[in-house]
């Protein structure tokens, strides 16, 4: 079973802080909108995309589980890792 860690929305909201900052200061791109309204998206999307991981390793553990019992001695870490591997890269998305 794997235990998920819970990043609070406090450090994702701090991550989509930095990230809007760096790229307005040094002038790398020019916000059309309230750099407030930046932040709020980058941490949904943040957040969006810790829990498709999340749910894509919870996938990849029942599977594992499923095929672990058919093949008796494989390591069930890497077994999972690899079907946690295939389905993101059948589903284009990045780990």
């Amino acid at each position: 079973m794997v235990a998920f860690v819970r990043i609070p929305d406090v450090a994702i909201n701090r991550l989509a802080e930095d990230v809007v900052r760096a790229l307005v200061q040094p002038g790398f791109i020019k916000p059309k909108v309230a750099e407030k309204q930046i932040i709020a998206r980058i941490a949904r999307l943040l957040l969006d995309n810790l829990n498709a991981e999340q749910a894509l390793e919870e996938e990849a553990e029942k599977l594992a589980v499923k095929l672990g019992r058919q093949s008796l001695g494989m390591d069930q870490r890497k077994l999972m890792e690899g079907i946690k591997a295939r389905l993101a890269k059948e589903r284009g998305f990045a780990l």
